[in-house]
């Protein structure tokens, strides 16, 4: 039996053997990918745009050259991972910001000349109902959350561990875990961004990625592109 997430990263070496500028994402199966890049000497002369300080710091250990979004380069590709993948509405839409890092892979994602999200076969569900984090600034924090839950989505602070109180992303903003109708999720997507002080939320819809690729133990991959 084999990581699943080594068997991702291992599939998307060639991908990346002639691209320079690469966007990175956050989360374990990210950091497994530069692990493997790292073991590989696939980091030299290369230029990583990275979503958040977790990836920073990971890759800047592993002797990479590290820029962050605010540097203006553009990826020539943006490879992340995702917590979910779900069916809405006929089309798959990922959902992403268990590591609070939403915001800047949302932005990544976006300009990005090709994206690819990679996960484990485990993480293709099917539900009715699925958590989506929302990322909203302090000042609107009470505000937003009164309405959230008028809105019938329960929404409820995420509290940091190792620390009290909750969860400041890197952008200084807090996070709102609610509960959606997965058949509508782009629907709230749209929605969720007319409430003043709502920054962004962990729904990717299809406007944000090329292809999604799977895997699992037994070294199976699946690869889904948009459309």
């Amino acid at each position: 039996m084999t990581d699943p997430k080594e068997v991702l990263a291992h599939y998307i070496l060639p991908i990346l053997a002639n691209k320079r500028v690469i966007g990175l994402g956050t989360g374990k199966t990210v950091r497994k990918l530069v692990e493997v890049m790292a073991l590989q000497g696939s980091l030299q002369g290369r230029i990583l745009v990275t979503s958040s300080t977790d990836t920073d710091l990971l890759a800047s250990s592993k002797g990479a050259l590290v820029l962050s979004p605010f540097s203006g380069v553009i990826p020539e590709i943006y490879v992340d991972g995702f917590d979910f993948l779900v069916e809405s509405q006929g089309r798959k839409v990922l959902i992403k910001g268990g590591g609070a890092a939403l915001l800047r892979e949302k932005i990544l994602s976006f300009f990005s000349k090709e994206r690819i999200f990679i996960g484990e076969t485990s993480k293709f569900v099917s539900r009715r109902e699925i958590q989506v984090p929302v990322e909203v600034v302090p000042a609107g924090f009470s505000l937003i959350l009164v309405r959230l839950n008028e809105m019938g989505l329960k929404p409820v602070p995420r509290e940091g561990s190792g620390k009290m109180g909750p969860v400041v992303t890197d952008n200084g903003n807090l996070i709102l875990d609610i509960s959606v109708m997965v058949e509508d999720l782009c629907k709230w997507e749209r929605e969720l961004k007319t409430i003043p002080g709502v920054v962004e939320t962990g729904i990717f819809c299809e406007n944000l990625y090329d292809s999604i690729v799977i895997g699992d133990s037994e070294g199976r991959i699946q690869v889904f592109q948009r459309g």
